[in-house]
C-alpha cells in the first residue's frame, strides 16, 4: 500500500468538494474511503480507479447517503437522551429524582406567575447557551475538515443539525404556551389553572432536556463531531 501524492490528494479533494455535501461526517467517510481505496493501487491506475469511484459515488448517491445519515442522527440523539432520561427513574437514582421533583412541584405552587415566567425564560436561555457551546465545539472540529476538503459549502455535523432542530422546538413551545391563550381570548391567563399546569410541564421538560442534552453531548463529544 502506497501513500497518495499531494497532486493526487488535491484531485480527490476537488471531486469530493464538487458534490456539495454539507454533512461533515459523510464528507470524512467518503474522503477516507476514496483515499484508502486509491492507496491500494499503483499510481498508474489512479485515474482509472478514481473514475470508478466517481461512478459509484455520484452526486445523487452521496446526497442520499447524507439524508439517510441525518435521519439516523436524529434517532441516535433522541434515543440517547431518552435512555439517559429513563436512567433517572432507575434504582437508586429514582430516590433523588422523586425528591427533586417533589421540591420543584412544591416550589412551583408557591411562586407568583411573574416569577414562573422569568424562570422559564432563564431555562430557555440556559438551553441556548448550552446549544451555543455545543455549536462552538463542533465548529472547531468541523473547521479542520472543511480546511482539509477545501470545500466552499457550509459544513456542519449532522448531529449538530439535530441539536439545533431540538432547540427550535424548545423556543416554539414557550411561544405557543403564551400565544395560544391570547389568540383564544382566555381571560386572566397568568392566574389560570392552564398556566399553572402548562408552565410547570414546560419547566419539567426544560430541566429534563437540559440535563439529558448535556449528558448526551459529553458522551458523543468523545467520538463525534459535536
Amino acid at each position: 500500500m502506497r501513500q497518495l501524492s499531494e497532486q493526487e490528494l488535491d484531485q480527490v479533494k476537488r471531486v469530493i468538494s464538487a458534490k456539495e455535501l454539507t454533512s461533515a461526517e459523510i464528507l470524512v467517510e467518503i474522503y477516507d474511503h476514496y483515499v484508502s481505496h486509491l492507496e491500494s493501487f499503483e499510481s498508474s491506475e489512479f485515474e482509472e480507479q478514481l473514475f470508478e469511484l466517481e461512478q459509484k459515488f455520484k452526486y445523487s448517491y452521496c446526497h442520499a447517503l447524507q439524508a439517510k445519515f441525518l435521519k439516523a442522527s436524529k434517532k441516535e440523539i433522541f434515543n440517547l437522551q431518552w435512555s439517559i432520561f429513563k436512567s433517572y427513574f432507575t434504582w437508586p437514582r429514582i430516590v433523588a429524582t422523586a425528591v427533586l421533583f417533589s421540591l420543584l412541584l412544591l416550589l412551583w405552587g408557591n411562586i407568583d406567575s411573574r416569577t414562573k415566567g422569568i424562570t422559564l425564560v432563564i431555562l430557555v436561555s440556559i438551553i441556548l447557551i448550552l446549544s451555543g457551546w455545543i455549536w462552538y465545539n463542533s465548529f472547531k472540529k468541523v473547521k479542520k475538515i472543511k480546511a482539509l476538503i477545501r470545500s466552499k459549502n457550509i459544513i456542519q455535523s449532522s448531529l449538530l443539525t439535530t441539536v439545533i432542530m431540538q432547540l427550535s422546538l424548545v423556543t416554539s413551545s414557550l411561544n405557543m404556551m403564551i400565544m395560544v391563550p391570547k389568540i383564544l381570548g382566555a381571560p386572566d391567563f397568568f392566574e389560570s389553572t392552564y398556566f399553572l399546569v402548562s408552565s410547570f410541564s414546560l419547566f419539567f421538560i426544560y430541566v429534563s432536556y437540559t440535563l439529558t442534552l448535556f449528558e448526551a453531548w459529553k458522551i458523543k463529544s468523545k467520538t463525534a463531531l459535536i
